[in-house]
């Protein structure tokens, strides 16, 4: 499967996990894909808000195991990229994976640079504000450390003062700084609150990065996707004492887009309805399903 559009590939990560199941990647190439089979609606009723009448653009950030990423056959795998696929079929559309930086992809969506997204967005009210979310994916944020969590991360406040990392552009950005969604109720507003030192944030591109930091030492945690633990079962654990917030992903679509959004909510309440939703899920285990 080729992937196409903008962004940068990784190119030695994808030398470095090429021996395993998966290679990492974060520029964009194009997926033609053959639709066969029974499609909730046809496409030609969305023409007027695609960009290319018949084919889905869909903004994808990959690099994150299990949830969307290459194998050693340079193909596009995981849990998002099946959920993206499926809904791009049942919508008779060709779809197109578009490999994007995650922190771009809702400027991406409000100008016309992809149909929708399935990137792992939590939804927030500011950006319910830019573009239109529709849960597909539930979750809760947490604390990943070295194995045998060496730094003694048993509770948020153990990070005030330490270096931790994050992808940009994510969540978990606004929870270290208490801002947006978690505007007062940060962890670094705990640390203040415990007279402690902030939380020194360190963001990177992709999650590869991120997390590489931690592998080499640099930083003491990071906040991220937990799907790395698979990868690195010998060197990454979960700060498992510590309780963040709950989350729920939302698919990405332009506000001016109602057509669109409402054929990817039918296609998905299908999906969930004839048990498509919950195989996909149970064959990369990413999150907590939704339920109908």
């Amino acid at each position: 499967m080729k992937v196409l559009g903008p962004g940068r590939r990784l190119t030695t990560v994808i030398v470095a996990l090429a021996g395993l199941l998966y290679a990492c990647g974060s520029s964009a190439t194009t997926t033609s894909v053959s639709t066969t089979g029974p499609q909730t609606t046809t496409g030609n009723d969305l023409d007027g808000e695609l960009i290319t009448p018949g084919q889905a653009v869909i903004c994808m950030a990959f690099g994150v195991p299990r949830v969307a990423i290459y194998d050693g056959t340079g193909e596009a795998v995981g849990q998002s990229v099946e959920f993206a696929l499926e809904l791009a079929r049942r919508l008779s559309l060709q779809p197109q994976l578009r490999d994007s930086i995650f922190e771009d992809i809702i400027d991406s969506i409000e100008s016309g640079d992809c149909d929708f997204s399935v990137a792992g967005h939590i939804i927030t009210l500011e950006r319910l504000e830019r573009i239109e979310l529709i849960p597909y994916l539930n979750g809760r944020q947490l604390i990943v450390v070295a194995f045998g969590n060496p730094e003694g991360v048993e509770n948020s406040t153990d990070l005030c003062g330490r270096i931790v990392s994050s992808r940009a552009g994510t969540i978990q950005e606004d929870l270290v700084r208490g801002v947006g969604l978690y505007e007062g109720s940060g962890l670094n507003d705990e640390c203040a609150a415990a007279n402690l030192p902030p939380i020194e944030l360190i963001t990177f591109p992709g999650e590869m990065e991120a997390v590489d930091a931690l592998l080499q030492g640099t930083v003491v945690a990071f906040l991220g996707g937990t799907t790395w633990l698979v990868e690195y079962p010998n060197d990454l654990a979960l700060a498992s004492t510590v309780v963040l917030p709950e989350f729920s992903n939302g698919i990405g679509v332009r506000k001016d887009h109602p057509l669109l959004a409402g054929a990817l909510r039918s296609a998905l309440e299908a999906m969930i309805a004839d048990g498509t939703y919950q195989a996909i899920h149970d064959t990369w285990g990413v999150g907590q399903p939704i339920t109908p």
